[in-house]
């Protein structure tokens, strides 16, 4: 936008703030065209917006010294393993939630709109626009379907839309929205499999990625975990399969199932330990055919009140 538009679109917003105590949650929606830089109203103080460059920025927070200009690096925090590029997970979820909840509790910031930018990369914006939907819903108590409106209501917004995580150059033929995730995270506290708040962070983050094992417990039924190895390279030392014998048990893990091909540990270490193993090899980064899909759900089935804990390469 010219800077007298920035100028008339930013003093409107702040005109239009909310002073300090009647600050409540807005789950109203509107319908407005995506200008870069242009600052959306998410709830109470709280705004988004996308900056194309640093320069963006550095002028906006000159011209506007009343508004605080704040961002994260954790939408860009993804680790890919194909050509996936989100969502966060949960982990990332709750500290982002802390560091949105921290600004807008602070003593400092309760006269100032708070304006969220990030970079005009849809894949950032993605991750960005599915933590801040997380924000709202988890700390403003809006459903998955008055957080997503929130975006997309931004008409043209350029947001890529989540995909499995199968080779750059294969093409996508599912895309996740951000609503689906935000109703997958709705229907895992429904069921509770997750709550907010007694789920606890230290054990899930020393769980993950751990000198000796990289685990994690997706539901009461499945944990996902990286592949074993008896031998170190250029990534981590040896992941030996006793080592994640004393954490499989306190999950109550019955089964274990290797995706990737064979060859990393002996399978035999798994048996020998007192679990169940299973070698379902398909080509990794790519989906499974129906016959394996078919024997995984049979050894789940077998697993009764067992948990099963699938491995491929990197988990």
């Amino acid at each position: 936008l010219p800077q007298s538009a920035l100028a008339v679109r930013f003093r409107t917003m702040v005109a239009g703030a909310q002073e300090p105590a009647q600050r409540r949650p807005d789950h109203s929606t509107a319908t407005f065209k995506y200008v870069p830089r242009a600052a959306y109203h998410l709830s109470n103080f709280v705004h988004f917006t996308v900056h194309e460059g640093e320069e963006d920025t550095r002028q906006l927070i000159e011209d506007f010294p009343s508004l605080y200009f704040f961002s994260s690096s954790i939408p860009e925090s993804y680790l890919s393993f194909c050509a996936d590029f989100g969502p966060n997970n949960i982990a990332d979820v709750l500290a982002f939630c802390q560091f949105v909840r921290e600004a807008v509790a602070h003593p400092k910031l309760q006269n100032r709109n708070l304006i969220y930018y990030t970079s005009a990369d849809p894949q950032h914006i993605a991750n960005s626009v599915f933590l801040l939907c997380c924000y709202l819903m988890l700390e403003e108590g809006f459903t998955p379907e008055e957080a997503a409106g929130k975006f997309g209501s931004i008409i043209g917004l350029p947001i890529a839309p989540f995909r499995d995580a199968t080779w750059t150059d294969a093409r996508s033929t599912y895309h996740l929205s951000v609503l689906d995730c935000l109703r997958g995270l709705q229907r895992a506290m429904a069921v509770g499999f997750f709550d907010p708040e007694t789920f606890d962070l230290e054990v899930y983050e020393s769980m993950h990625e751990a000198e000796s094992y990289d685990i994690t417990m997706l539901t009461p039924k499945f944990v996902a975990f990286a592949t074993p190895k008896s031998k170190g390279d250029k990534y981590t030392g040896p992941r030996l399969p006793r080592a994640h014998a004393r954490p499989f048990r306190a999950m109550g893990v019955s089964d274990v199932v290797r995706l990737s091909e064979e060859g990393m540990y002996d399978d035999q270490a798994f048996v020998e330990e007192g679990f169940r193993h299973h070698a379902l090899e398909f080509q990794d980064c790519t989906c499974p055919p129906p016959n394996l899909v078919r024997r995984f759900l049979d050894i789940c089935d077998a697993a009764g009140d067992g948990v099963v804990a699938v491995h491929c390469l990197a988990g």
